[in-house]
């Protein structure tokens, strides 16, 4: 990893920093795809999740709809009270 930031910091033009800035991008959706795929072969309708994300905290609800790479999961408020979130695939863990 060092020496692949060693030559980063060799580049010394836009053309050849836009190619690896291209490079990285195509990667990353290569590995978000593949962390997407993933869970949506082990989550389906009807099962209880948990909710790893910023706004939920870990809660732990019910996945009522799956999309392509998102799923409505119901979970409750602290007032009790049924709540629908739209959450990417790749913060759900089946419980």
């Amino acid at each position: 990893m060092k020496n692949l930031l060693k030559e980063i910091a060799k580049i010394d033009n836009s053309v050849d920093l836009n190619v690896v800035i291209e490079a990285i991008k195509l990667q990353q959706k290569t590995i978000s795809n593949a962390k997407i795929a993933k869970a949506k072969g082990s989550l389906s309708d009807g099962m209880k999740v948990r909710v790893n994300g910023k706004k939920t905290g870990g809660q732990i609800g019910i996945i009522t709809k799956m999309k392509i790479k998102r799923a409505i999961v119901r979970c409750k408020n602290t007032q009790g009270e049924n709540v629908l979130w739209d959450c990417p695939l790749s913060i759900l863990e089946a419980v």
